[in-house]
């Protein structure tokens, strides 16, 4: 067992670390609602590969950051990777993981501080691709895609991901995540995927009341693409979340929508997939429930985030960032509404 030394993270710039950061459900809506798989409903997997990372320790009301660990895969062929299920013994508040390059990050596998090795999540993404993401708070959950899609792992690579730890209870805890990763063979192999994530960082939400933030983005893929899943990612003041296709027109189409709050997973397979009809842009829109004194910025523990993470069949990994947000006052309902200017936005053709 490896106990970290760096309890906080240093500063970088939070786009940087979370372009791909990403994650409860006592009340879901998924429209169309015959798309939506719950991954509690669909959690059975078995298991081509397994792994446990060593535990990290933490003390009670400790908070974990800056920490990475990896995992050399040893894999001499392309893995196609159907379902993927997590679990850990607590504390983790959320962690993000990619695929990479076995060369990448030289240093022996375990746990080791991220800064050292220079790991930065969007730099992780773009030399391999996004390969989970963990819900806020959950000890188990599974990323399964529909039969015949699959994402590819080349050959000779590593899983590497950035952890995030908070430790609320009255004892110290040493806390280990694990993988059990399912594979297919190659001819089962019909449909490859690749992610799609933006982040907005531009958050201020108001003390004492409701407010949502919204993003629209033009992605610049003309082609006609399919999501087959999304996950979304915020704390323990949020409590909404849409995804939703924009035309030409200016016209919306939900893809994914949901009312909830942490604890338990939260990604949803979309089967059969949706389509999104030449759509040029994404739109995402988060949603907070402030019942503090205070307005609440974007960052880790006791800050908010708006992230999501989707895989589609296009054929581009696409990344995009947050401009500037302008405060548009409350709706009738009385929620104080926002919209977030898209920032740059990342089209990377597939190999």
């Amino acid at each position: 067992m490896l106990t970290p030394t760096l309890t906080l993270a240093k500063t970088a710039d939070p786009r940087d670390r979370t372009l791909m950061r990403l994650l409860a459900l006592p009340l879901l809506m998924c429209l169309p609602l015959a798309a939506c798989n719950q991954q509690t409903e669909t959690g059975e997997i078995t298991p081509t590969l397994t792994h446990s990372f060593e535990p990290i320790a933490i003390e009670s009301g400790e908070e974990v950051s800056g920490v990475c660990q990896s995992w050399t895969l040893g894999n001499d062929q392309p893995l196609y990777v159907s379902k993927i299920r997590q679990r850990n013994e607590g504390a983790w508040h959320h962690s993000n993981w990619f695929f990479v390059p076995e060369s990448t990050y030289p240093g022996p596998d375990g746990t080791w501080d991220c800064d050292e090795r220079g790991f930065h999540e969007v730099d992780a993404g773009l030399a391999g691709g996004a390969f989970f993401a963990q819900s806020t708070q959950t000890f188990e959950e599974v990323q399964a895609f529909p039969e015949g899609a699959v994402l590819e792992i080349p050959p000779n690579h590593k899983i590497v991901g950035g952890v995030h730890l908070v430790n609320i209870s009255a004892s110290p805890l040493d806390s280990a995540l694990s993988f059990d990763i399912e594979t297919v063979p190659e001819e089962s192999a019909q449909v490859l995927l690749h992610p799609i994530a933006f982040t907005n960082t531009a958050l201020d939400i108001e003390p004492q009341a409701e407010s949502r933030f919204g993003m629209t983005c033009d992605l610049g893929v003309s082609q006609d693409y399919n999501i087959y899943y999304v996950l979304a990612h915020y704390h323990e003041w949020g409590n909404y979340f849409r995804l939703s296709f924009v035309d030409e027109a200016g016209d919306d189409r939900t893809i994914f929508e949901l009312r909830n709050s942490i604890g338990e997973p939260l990604g949803a397979t979309l089967d059969p997939p949706i389509n999104s009809q030449n759509a040029p842009k994404l739109r995402v829109e988060c949603g907070y429930m402030n019942d503090t004194d205070r307005r609440l910025e974007y960052g880790l523990a006791g800050k908010e985030m708006c992230v999501f993470l989707a895989y589609s069949d296009a054929d581009v990994t696409i990344g995009a960032m947050s401009g500037d947000n302008t405060a548009m006052g409350q709706n009738e309902d009385g929620i104080y509404m926002n919209e977030t200017a898209c920032g740059p936005v990342l089209a990377i053709p597939a190999n």
